[in-house]
């Protein structure tokens, strides 16, 4: 098995419960993984994934607790493996709470280790924002973290220096949080990329699905427009 594994904590969509422009209620409802935009859509995690070229499902368990509705692992040809969980909608604040955990628990030395949260950007809820009182700190371990979520830059990024993590991915604008960027910045980590082209690669991602320029696309990220 390869060392290098990615953890994916992705707050399904919630019309009900979260801050957001109400989605088509088909893809909207936080209680149902399977038509959920952030996991059983087109560009959802699980289904993106489990078609994208040089990856393959290794298997899903449903329900794994009351918050976690179902779990999925993934491999990208023999170099990386992701775990993703789908946490329930009106449980965004313990996908953020364990995001933030994961952020500030420090690599194992054996492995290469990144943790991701896909969703809303549940910080910019006000009944969300005392969770921040419980987001835990340590000292420095350079954990690569990203937040694909809106404004995550300026929401997540100093709570992930102060859990001792290093936001090598985060946004600057809002954004459409779906699975093509997760993609496209797992294979640059499995590919040992750094940081700015992490953050190319997403944004050069992003522009493509989006359909907007290379320049616009790499601006949600915060990379330079250079390639």
């Amino acid at each position: 098995m390869p060392n290098t594994h990615i953890y994916v904590i992705v707050s399904l969509v919630d019309n009900v419960s979260q801050g957001i422009e109400p989605v088509p209620a088909k893809i909207g409802d936080g209680n149902n993984p399977s038509s959920n935009l952030y996991w059983g859509a087109a560009y959802g995690v699980k289904t993106f994934l489990s078609k994208a070229n040089g990856w393959r499902k290794l298997g899903c368990e449903k329900d794994i607790n009351d918050t976690i509705l179902e779990r999925c692992q993934f491999a990208w040809k023999d170099n990386l493996t992701v775990t993703a969980d789908a946490y329930r909608g009106n449980r965004i604040d313990q996908a953020m709470l364990d995001f933030m955990q994961q952020a500030a628990t420090p690599p194992n030395p054996a492995k290469r280790e990144m943790v991701v949260f896909i969703g809303h950007d549940g910080l910019m809820d006000v009944q969300y924002q005392p969770i921040v009182e419980r987001f835990p700190k340590h000292a420095r371990h350079n954990k690569q973290a990203v937040a694909l979520a809106c404004m995550s830059e300026e929401f997540f990024s100093g709570h992930l220096l102060a859990a001792g993590s290093k936001p090598v991915v985060t946004t600057y604008s809002f954004m459409a949080p779906e699975a093509y960027v997760l993609e496209a910045v797992a294979r640059g980590f499995a590919n040992k990329a750094s940081e700015a082209e992490l953050r190319s690669s997403a944004g050069i991602a992003y522009a493509k699905y989006q359909r907007i320029s290379a320049k616009a696309g790499k601006s949600v990220f915060g990379a330079k427009n250079s390639n």
